[in-house]
Formats: C-alpha cells, sequence, structure tokens
C-alpha cells in the first residue's frame, strides 16, 4: 500500500472522496480528510501506482505521503523536521513522481512549500519549517540544486492541527488549470469546483445536460469531460461568453448546442433536459437587489419547466435565502447542501435540487 492526499478547494473535500469511491471502488483505505486554511486534504491508501489518480477532477493537486511528524511548538520539531527523510523514502517518490511526469530534464532541481496558518504556541517561523526540511533534502542529495521556483520536484509541508504533513508534489499545473481553457472570462469559475458541481449531478451516459448561465462553458467542459453524454446545452447573455465557450470546446465534445440566450425564457421544449449544473451571478456579480430576485424567479422557473421527472439540478451560490423562497414555488426539493466552498477568496454553497413530480 502507498499513502497518497490531495488537495481541493476548502469544501470540495468530502466531493473528492465521493469522487474517489466513484472511480475506484474500495481499493482507497483509510480515508481522512483534514483542512489547511483554504484547502482541504484527503489522505488515503491505494494498492495502485499514481496514474490512475490523475482521472481525478476535482483535486488541485496529487501527493505522495513521506510522512506526518508530530509537532509540539519549541525548536525540537525543527530538528525533526532536518532528519525524517531518508534518502530510499525520497527516491521511492521520485519514481511515482516519474510515472507521473516523466524523467527531470537537466540537473535535478527542488524547492520546499510550507503551507500552515501558524500558532502562537509555535516558537518558530514558517521560513524556519522550509529551511529545516530544505536541509533534510540536502543531506540526502547533495547535488540537487534549490530554487526557488519553477523546480523538477516540490516538496510540500502543510499544518494540520498538531501534525505536519510532508509530500512530493506529483502533479504540475496542467491538473488544477487544465489546457482547454485557451478563453476566459471574468470570475470564470476554477475547473476543479466545476468538476464538482458537476459530480454531483450524478453522471449517466444518457445526460441531456443544461447550464444556462454558461460564462466561459467550464462547467460544460467539465461535465464533457467527466464521461459520455447524450447533448449539452449551454447559453449565455453576453455573446463574447458564447464565443468562449465555443473556443473552449474546439472541436470536441460533440453532441452540443451553445446559442446566445437569456436564462429567463430557455429555447428548449418542456421537460427536455435530465441535469443542470449551473453558477448564476451570486456576490459581487449582481446588481440591485430586485435584480437578482428577478433573474433568480425567472431562472428557475425555467429550469423547472425544461427539466424532466427526477432530473438533478446542483447550483453554486451564496444566495441561500433567495434560492429558498424561490425553489419553494417550483417542483424542485433540496437533497444535498455542500457548505462553505472557498471560490477565489469568497464562500459560497453547492445546492443539489431533484423534481420529484
Amino acid at each position: 500500500m502507498t499513502t497518497y492526499y490531495t488537495t481541493s478547494f476548502r469544501g470540495i473535500g468530502q466531493i473528492t472522496t465521493r469522487e474517489l469511491r466513484q472511480k475506484f471502488g474500495n481499493l482507497p483505505k483509510r480515508i481522512v480528510t483534514h483542512k489547511v486554511r483554504d484547502y482541504d486534504i484527503v489522505q488515503f491508501d491505494s494498492p495502485d501506482g499514481p496514474t490512475p489518480l490523475l482521472q481525478m477532477g476535482t483535486t488541485e493537486d496529487i501527493f505522495l505521503h513521506l510522512a506526518t511528524i508530530p509537532i509540539k511548538g519549541d525548536k525540537n520539531d525543527l530538528k525533526v523536521l532536518e532528519e525524517t527523510l531518508q534518502r530510499s523514502t525520497i527516491e521511492t517518490a521520485i519514481k511515482a513522481h516519474r510515472e507521473t511526469q516523466g524523467p527531470p530534464r537537466g540537473r535535478s532541481t527542488y524547492r520546499v512549500i510550507v503551507q500552515a496558518q501558524m500558532q502562537s504556541w509555535q516558537k518558530y517561523r514558517r521560513s524556519h519549517m522550509q529551511q529545516a526540511v530544505e536541509q533534510n533534502v540536502r543531506d540526502c542529495f547533495p547535488k540537487w540544486r534549490l530554487v526557488a521556483d519553477n523546480s523538477n520536484l516540490e516538496f510540500w509541508l502543510q499544518l494540520v492541527g498538531n501534525e505536519a504533513v510532508l509530500g512530493l508534489r506529483l502533479t504540475d499545473h496542467t491538473m488544477r488549470h487544465r489546457t482547454y481553457k485557451t478563453a476566459n472570462r471574468p470570475a470564470s469559475l476554477r475547473p476543479t469546483i466545476a468538476r464538482a458541481v458537476v459530480q454531483l449531478t450524478r453522471i449517466q451516459d444518457d445526460d441531456l445536460f443544461l447550464d444556462p448561465f454558461c460564462g466561459a462553458g467550464t462547467l460544460l467542459v467539465e461535465r464533457a469531460l467527466a464521461g459520455r453524454h447524450k447533448m449539452l446545452h449551454g447559453g449565455d447573455t453576453e455573446e463574447e461568453a458564447v464565443a468562449a465557450t465555443l473556443e473552449n470546446f474546439g472541436k470536441k465534445h460533440k453532441p452540443h448546442n451553445i446559442q446566445h440566450w437569456n436564462a429567463r425564457k430557455l429555447p428548449l421544449p418542456d421537460q427536455s433536459i435530465n441535469k443542470v449544473a449551473t453558477n448564476p451571478p451570486w456576490g459581487r456579480q449582481i446588481g440591485s437587489t430586485s435584480d437578482i430576485r428577478a433573474l433568480y424567479q425567472s431562472a428557475f422557473s425555467e429550469i423547472d419547466r425544461v427539466l424532466q421527472t427526477g432530473g438533478i439540478v446542483s447550483v453554486l451560490t451564496s444566495e441561500w435565502d433567495l434560492l429558498k423562497r424561490i425553489v419553494s414555488k417550483t417542483n424542485l426539493t433540496l437533497t444535498d447542501h455542500i457548505k462553505d466552498i472557498s471560490v477565489l477568496g469568497r464562500r459560497a454553497d453547492i445546492f443539489v435540487l431533484q423534481k420529484f413530480v
């Protein structure tokens, strides 16, 4: 068994756990979730190598777990951090790294990243923890070069309560940013959060999927990447957003229907959709209270109209009170509520609704 862990945005960790179970069944063992600042850590054991984990859509990064070190707060912690890793442990981790990233080009370089909310009982700084791990790696591999950025290898130290979790990052920026987003829009949704919203629609091959507020098309593309579909419908009131969606789609992910439309009056037949995932305007994205109320009322009435009985709607928004009032006047029922998602420094929730009649 090898121990891995993933990082997801705060609040997404429980959806990452669900995704692990859906993709790999009972193979992941001892799944444990921690929180570090604005991130969730999901740690688990697996008998397999790391390559299958690259299929995960809700994670920012994947790490091979190297050590968990108890932290007491005194300077003896730094001495422990300087001596924790053995050369053989790092060599085993490098094999996993090469499986996901290939061999390094040229001389091996490394850096250490510390992600921690320092506590008053700690008698040292974050930088001291970083320097201790750097020294540990240097002692094991004196010919490696320590760099400030763009390294071959990244060692991460994340403080979880009274423990420090140390791991080697096995993924690069394409895991979290993807490669399809050639066109972006202001407040465009992070792909991993979009995948989490999509994941909650219970993905099936016969999905007739809709995003009535498509923006740059992130939710639509993430649904396409998550599995087979019957049709993808999406649109936006802004022509620039529709153009961005079409650019991000390219010639892939067919069949799809992307239109310039108003979500208040969708050009779709009654009961023609069985899954909806959407990120309607909320927070600083909206105008007056009356504007947002009117928009939500019209849009969710339309979603109710086009949704088939049994259909599922997954919504990312901070407008919980408004959504609750609007939904009470439709045939939609709240079935799941994922709270306190971190979205670019702001907080929102994911609400899952289902139409039973």
